[in-house]
């Protein structure tokens, strides 16, 4: 499907982070970016709603051009 940005509020812990294994994160204090190819809709819902189980707050999400790198 495309590769995605997705900027949450807060710094997430290691743990957290570690639940969204197709992600890579980087803080930008006050907030976390996530980061990854995902492979179509359901996996981005998935995603978003795990985000908001967890009461985690989501500031932006975008579908940006791939890494010069691939995936």
């Amino acid at each position: 499907m495309g590769h995605y940005v997705i900027r949450v509020k807060g710094t997430l812990s290691r743990d957290l982070t570690d639940a969204f294994p197709s992600m890579t994160a980087d803080t930008e204090p006050p907030q976390t970016v996530l980061h990854g190819y995902l492979d179509d809709q359901a996996a981005l819902a998935g995603i978003l709603n795990h985000l908001d189980m967890l009461g985690i707050s989501i500031v932006e999400v975008l579908q940006v051009p791939p890494p010069a790198n691939g995936h």
